[in-house]
Parts: C-alpha cells; sequence; structure tokens
C-alpha cells in the first residue's frame, strides 16, 4: 500500500433535496477551472447523471464516494485517486446534508469512529469520513431569520461536521438578504454566496433526473458557461478556496493499481440509450485483463470484432425504444451469441434491452420478460446474492449495488435474493453465462466481481 495526503477540498451540502446543489457546485466547478484552476469532481451517493455535468464544467470524470456501495473504508481512497493531481476538489453532496439510509454495508474496517449520530451513506458520513469542511445550501424561499436557527441546528448536531460557510438561494430582494444577514450575526459561519430568486435557468429534467450529458452535450456545455458567467460572480471563489485549505491534510494508505496485460474483449454498450455505467467499473474490468471495446446500440450493426463478453449498463432504453427494435442485425446478433453462452452483464437497462419487449417495442429477446413502464419509482440500496454460481460472483457471495426505476419486468426472474430497506425479495436472471437484473452494481471496492467476469470471457 502506498501512501498520500489530502489536499484542499470543500463538500457543497445542502439543508435537503432541490436546494441548489447540482447548480452551485457546477457553477463553482466551471469557474475555478475558466479560472485555470485544477479542480476535481466527486459526488456523495449513487448519481450517474451529475457527474456528467461535473465533468462538462471541468474537463475531468469525478468519483462515487458512496459509503454503502464503497465501504466506509474505501472513501478517503478513492477521494485521493482523483485529487491526487489537482489544487482543490469539489465535493456535491447527497440530499440533505445529514440524510441517508437505513441500509448498511458489512464492512470489515468497522465504524472508524463515526459519530453514531450520522446515518448511514449521508454526505455528513463523508463529511466526518474525510475531515472535509462543509458549505451549506439554504433555500430562502417563504423564509428569513428562521435559516439562522437552521444553521444552528446544523452546525451543533455534531462535532465532526465542520459547517465553514453557506450559501443563500433564492432570495426574494435586497432587504430580505439584509433580514437573513442580520439574523446570522451571532453565528461562526459565512455566506460565501448569494443567488436572487429567478436567476437561476431551469435545467431540463427527466423521470429520472437531468438529461444526460451525452444526449445534447453542446447545448449542456452552453447552458453551463451560462451559470459560470452569470452566477460565478454571485460565489466567493477566493473565500471557498480559504474553506478547502482549512481541510486537514490526512494521510490515506491507498493500494497502487496494477493493471494486467489485455487478455480478453469485452463489448460495452454506450451512446445515447446507455450512458449510466461507473467509470470505476471500467476500470476494474480493465485492471482484470479486459480491452474494452465500446459500441452503440441505437446506431451499431453488429458487436465489435473479437468479443468475449459483454457488458451493458443502464440508461434510457425506454426513451430511445422504437430506434433499438428497428436495429434487427445487431438485435438477432446479440440474442444469438447470448443463446450460444457469452458472458453477459446487463443492469438495468441493458435488462430491458435484452428483455422480449419494452411495453409494445420489441427488443432483444434474450432474456424470457417483458418489461412495463411504470408510474411506481422502485429506489434504493440493495445488498445481493445469488442461489447459484454465475459468470459475475459466486453462490451467495454478497454484491452491492442500488436500484433506480420506473419499471417492471413479469417475470421477474427468482436467481437473485435482493435485501433492501423494504425487504427481501427474489429477481433477476443469473447463470454460469448470465448476469441480469434492476440492480447497478459500483465496483469501486468489489474488484472480485470484475476479476470473475472477466476470467469467464477468456
Amino acid at each position: 500500500m502506498a501512501q498520500g495526503r489530502l489536499g484542499p477540498r470543500v463538500i457543497i451540502a445542502g439543508t435537503s433535496s432541490g436546494v441548489g446543489k447540482t447548480t452551485v457546485a457546477t457553477t463553482i466547478l466551471a469557474s475555478l477551472h475558466h479560472s485555470g484552476v485544477r479542480v476535481a469532481p466527486a459526488k456523495v451517493g449513487p448519481d450517474f447523471i451529475d457527474p456528467t455535468y461535473h465533468e462538462l464544467a471541468c474537463g475531468r470524470r469525478g468519483r462515487t464516494l458512496d459509503t454503502f456501495l464503497l465501504g466506509k473504508g474505501a472513501i478517503a481512497p478513492a477521494l485521493f485517486d482523483i485529487s491526487r493531481n489537482a489544487d482543490i476538489t469539489i465535493i456535491e453532496g447527497v440530499m440533505g446534508l445529514f440524510d441517508g439510509t437505513l441500509m448498511k454495508r458489512d464492512d470489515p474496517v468497522g465504524d472508524l469512529g463515526i459519530d453514531t449520530k450520522l446515518t448511514s451513506g449521508s454526505t455528513a458520513e463523508v463529511a466526518a469520513l474525510t475531515q472535509t469542511p462543509v458549505i451549506l445550501i439554504l433555500d430562502a424561499t417563504a423564509t428569513s431569520s428562521s435559516l439562522a436557527a437552521v444553521v444552528e441546528g446544523f452546525s451543533n448536531f455534531s462535532t465532526q461536521v465542520k459547517i465553514a460557510g453557506l450559501v443563500i438561494n433564492n432570495y426574494g430582494s435586497a432587504s430580505h438578504l439584509e433580514l437573513i444577514k442580520s439574523s446570522m450575526k451571532h453565528l461562526n459561519t459565512e455566506i460565501v454566496g448569494a443567488i436572487p430568486r429567478g436567476a437561476v435557468p431551469s435545467w431540463r429534467s427527466r423521470h429520472l433526473g437531468l438529461i444526460p450529458v451525452i444526449e445534447d452535450s453542446d447545448a449542456l456545455a452552453l447552458s453551463i458557461g451560462k451559470l459560470r458567467d452569470h452566477i460565478g460572480p454571485l460565489i466567493d471563489l477566493d473565500k471557498i478556496f480559504q474553506i478547502a485549505k482549512s481541510a486537514p491534510a490526512i494521510t490515506v494508505a491507498h493500494p497502487q493499481e496494477k493493471h494486467l496485460s489485455p487478455k480478453t474483449t469485452i463489448a460495452v454498450a454506450g451512446g445515447r440509450a446507455f450512458s449510466f455505467i461507473y467509470p470505476e467499473n471500467i476500470n476494474a474490468l480493465e485492471k482484470a485483463g479486459a480491452n474494452i471495446a465500446y459500441f452503440d446500440p441505437l446506431d451499431d450493426v453488429a458487436l465489435p470484432e473479437g468479443t468475449r463478453g459483454l457488458f451493458i449498463g443502464g440508461g434510457f432504453p425506454e426513451i430511445f425504444s422504437d430506434r433499438l427494435s428497428l436495429n434487427l442485425p445487431l438485435n438477432r446478433e446479440v440474442k444469438k451469441a447470448i443463446d450460444a453462452g457469452l458472458p453477459t452483464w446487463a443492469e438495468c437497462g441493458g435488462l430491458m434491452w435484452l428483455s422480449n419487449r419494452v411495453d409494445s417495442a420489441k427488443m432483444v429477446g434474450a432474456i424470457p420478460t417483458d418489461i412495463t413502464m411504470s408510474k411506481h419509482l422502485t429506489l434504493g440500496y440493495a445488498k445481493a446474492n445469488t442461489t447459484g454460481n454465475n459468470c459475475l460472483s459466486e453462490k451467495g457471495e454478497a454484491i452491492y449495488g442500488h436500484e433506480f426505476h420506473y419499471s417492471l419486468s413479469c417475470p421477474a426472474g427468482q436467481d437473485i435474493t435482493l435485501r433492501t430497506r423494504e425487504g427481501t425479495k427474489k429477481e433477476g436472471f443469473a447463470s454460469e453465462s448470465l448476469f441480469a437484473s434492476y440492480l447497478h452494481i459500483h465496483l469501486g471496492s468489489q474488484q472480485q466481481l470484475a476479476d470473475r467476469f472477466v476470467s469467464k470471457c477468456i
């Protein structure tokens, strides 16, 4: 194990979801990058889309910092990995600062002395694990002096979480902002930004959140440029840098990565329909000896030459279902290859594409299930294991992931046991050559799954 030190860093957190975390974090990233600062992004939680906005803003793809997906002991090394060549790291939080999950990971390192009041999976837990100061975003809509009480409560909740700065969002007038500032004079927390109501352009959204960058990168780049030009001046970047530099330069032990020479080719679905893939998963496959060959199921009529394995992540196949159904040459080849035993790992959108159909649109037909879009959201972490050995895991081996979908499969499958906050259920399809389910898996601390999958593809 090598050792390194965490440098300047800050967490952009909120009192709740919807207060403007992504807007503020993206603005700061874009502004710092535009001024020539080497800035690294990171995201608390299992999000796929926000990190792509961060990348568009600063030119660097960040890391996922999620204590359920990675385990507490892997958070600081992951943060060091992305920040080692940066002047500052900006970490966007998830939900409200102290919001988390009832799900807990079986973590061999224990609780690492973290305050028991800090909920598992919360931004506050990551702040405590990495000793990172927090800039708290407050929504001033329909309130004023009460925000001081909110800040005081957040600041005093845990000694392991330091609220070092505030951003006031959606204030209504100069007098409204002055009243808020006046009520906070007794607090030892500086306001580092104030954004008036109506100043931020609306982000386009869809049923799973923001539209992925890959679908309209040029327009989104222009939007981020407007954020930088119009919202950036309302945030004091110098003060944010000072707060980031106040974070202790703690020593982190981290593994020295060694990549095996490529020994097999794994085709990875990409493009607009399948953009939900953690970069850490690709890295894990490459470390195990995979040569990654990307293809786009919307446009490519054949799998990449030399394909010995197939990985299909999540995305929005339902949005593009008609086009996917028309790509008959690829669909036929994929079905034939899977039927013949091609090792295949498909999650969420990948499961949908390999099914018989999504609503009325015919899909690949390699998995005997039909997908129906629903108004019900299935959301949350899950600990999974399979009833038998398969191409990704051994029987009974723990797999950590999360679900996030508005569709149902019928039949659901019976090969994977999922333990969630709602209880236990069986669903998914697994065999010696297949692992397909709604579960999004992060391989940041599950390298053994990548090793097994690549070994099946040789």
